[in-house]
């Protein structure tokens, strides 16, 4: 396949990521920064950059129907994990839940898909990453601390969601920043792919054999990374959907559990040592299944 040297590129990046925070080259608080450098600036440059690419119009229904599909897909992923994981603790059920309705598309989704498919299908994911945006805020919020929880502040001061409400203005209106505005937002945004997959690596280094003992993490491994995105690829085949609204949907939800969950595990007040746990677990698993679920697009 054509992707896998762009897939091993993306490893090589996680491994000097590994690399540096066993050597102590950078602690937990310099992880964090790169982490929040990713989030708040190279992200939303990426998708700025990205949304005033020339396209057909008739895009646009595509992209639509990824947004929506997208937020049908975790809740139905969600409503699953909570049937699933309903006689656990609720601290425990609820970082599982949350790891199964979405997943790490803005950190890995993004330079996978562009392996794949090419930068101009990144915009696909883009869509993904907002409805995940959405879902976290409400139903995840909603699983982890009630009705309370979903605080929709949290909603429009997101920095990505931001980029795409402008983006989509750039895009329907067909008007273009200054070029040297431009210059920089393909500077900044180029670092996305790098640094994300550099913070990935650098996050395993908390991995250890005893992970391997935790069976409901790795259910909720086996379902995130291969069982769930078969069937979407397969039920939304089924629909006779546009190929690259089946392709990224199914890719975006193929990527492991999302560095989310462990920043609202934080905000919550629920087990944190869990969800981190299961974020490297579940990130390590995809150097292994993501190469196998692209053989089938």
């Amino acid at each position: 396949m054509s992707v896998v040297p762009q897939v091993l590129t993306l490893f090589v990046l996680m491994m000097i990521g590994l690399f540096a925070a066993k050597k102590r080259m950078m602690d937990d608080r310099a992880i964090s920064a790169l982490s929040t450098l990713v989030l708040s600036f190279a992200q939303p440059a990426l998708i700025i950059a990205r949304m005033q690419d020339e396209k057909d119009p008739s895009l646009l229904i595509d992209l639509v129907w990824v947004l929506v599909l997208s937020c049908v897909i975790m809740l139905i992923t969600g409503t699953i994990a909570r049937k699933i994981f309903a006689k656990q603790p609720e601290k425990r059920k609820s970082i599982l839940s949350v790891c199964l309705m979405g997943s790490n598309c803005g950190f890995m989704g993004y330079p996978v898909i562009e392996a794949a498919f090419g930068p101009g299908a990144v915009i696909y994911a883009v869509m993904f990453v907002t409805s995940f945006n959405f879902m976290s805020w409400t139903l995840g919020a909603y699983y982890f601390a009630g009705r309370k929880a979903m605080d929709p502040k949290r909603l429009v001061t997101n920095p990505s969601l931001i980029a795409v409400v402008f983006g989509i203005i750039l895009f329907l209106t067909g008007w273009r920043l200054p070029g040297f505005v431009n210059n920089a937002l393909n500077s900044i945004g180029g670092t996305t792919t790098p640094l994300a997959m550099f913070v990935i690596g650098a996050r395993l280094t908390g991995l250890s054999r005893e992970h391997l003992k935790d069976r409901q993490v790795l259910l909720t491994c086996l379902l995130r990374l291969v069982v769930f995105p078969l069937c979407v690829l397969l039920i939304l085949r089924l629909f006779g959907l546009p190929d690259m609204v089946v392709k990224s949907l199914y890719l975006c939800t193929a990527m492991p559990f999302a560095t989310m969950v462990a920043m609202q595990s934080e905000v919550f007040h629920s087990d944190t040592a869990l969800a981190s746990r299961a974020i490297a677990l579940s990130t390590a698993l995809s150097l292994g299944t993501i190469p196998l679920m692209l053989l089938f697009v």
